[in-house]
């Protein structure tokens, strides 16, 4: 099974908890962060809008 989705709380454990849920809740508030799509009361991380916005949000570093 392909995984399309995370959770809050799998894009937390994909941090590594670096990123806390309750802080996943703010910035959605907030309109900041990851794109999400919300179904009812469930939030839900597209895979690949997620991993877009990782590569957009990562520091290049020179050698």
């Amino acid at each position: 099974m392909t995984v399309l989705h995370l959770t809050p709380d799998d894009l937390s454990a994909r941090w590594q908890g670096t990123i806390k849920v309750q802080t996943l809740t703010g910035w959605r508030n907030k309109r900041k962060g990851p794109p999400f799509v919300k179904f009812g009361s469930r939030v839900l991380y597209p895979l690949d809008r997620l991993e877009e916005w990782e590569k957009k949000h990562t520091v290049e570093t020179r050698d």
